[in-house]
């Protein structure tokens, strides 16, 4: 038997645990603000568990949007991803006219000129925090080459 999904419980409100991030005693406030912690789904990794979760703005694709809210544990995976881009940014090779090679490039965006200059061995970098920082920094550091676009 397969359970049916369920709105949260609000029931019993003022017994429930406080949002991530506020001290213990404070009240919750009574401004409805774009970045309050509300009881509801999370989008992102966690499985869409039913917690506490954050609006972090509107998503959209083909015509439709819709609120998008992440729970604190998936927020901070998505902080840890954005520090990891920022910093794999920072440290991207160049290519010989001296510009940063983009970790994304458009199909109609011309070839980077060679060589691609990457970073000297041995210099000390940040060991990246998620899966996808990883990725990158083996890109940034030239073990491994971008792959061909799929036609």
């Amino acid at each position: 038997m397969r359970s049916v999904p369920r709105l949260p419980d609000l029931r019993f409100a003022e017994i429930r645990p406080l949002p991530p991030r506020l001290p213990a005693g404070a009240s919750r406030p009574e401004a409805r603000g774009s970045s309050e912690w509300v009881l509801g789904r999370c989008w992102l990794w966690c499985g869409n568990r039913c917690t506490w979760v954050l609006w972090l703005g509107s998503a959209s694709t083909a015509g439709h949007y819709a609120q998008f809210y992440v729970c604190e544990p998936c927020l901070a995976r998505l902080h840890h991803t954005i520090i990891d881009y920022a910093e794999a940014m920072r440290d991207a090779p160049t290519d010989a006219t001296g510009f940063k090679v983009p970790l994304y490039i458009a199909p109609e965006d011309p070839p980077r000129p060679e060589p691609i200059n990457y970073r000297r061995p041995g210099t000390r970098t940040r060991r990246p925090r998620t899966a996808l920082g990883r990725l990158w920094h083996r890109l940034i550091t030239g073990r491994e080459r971008p792959s061909a676009p799929v036609a």
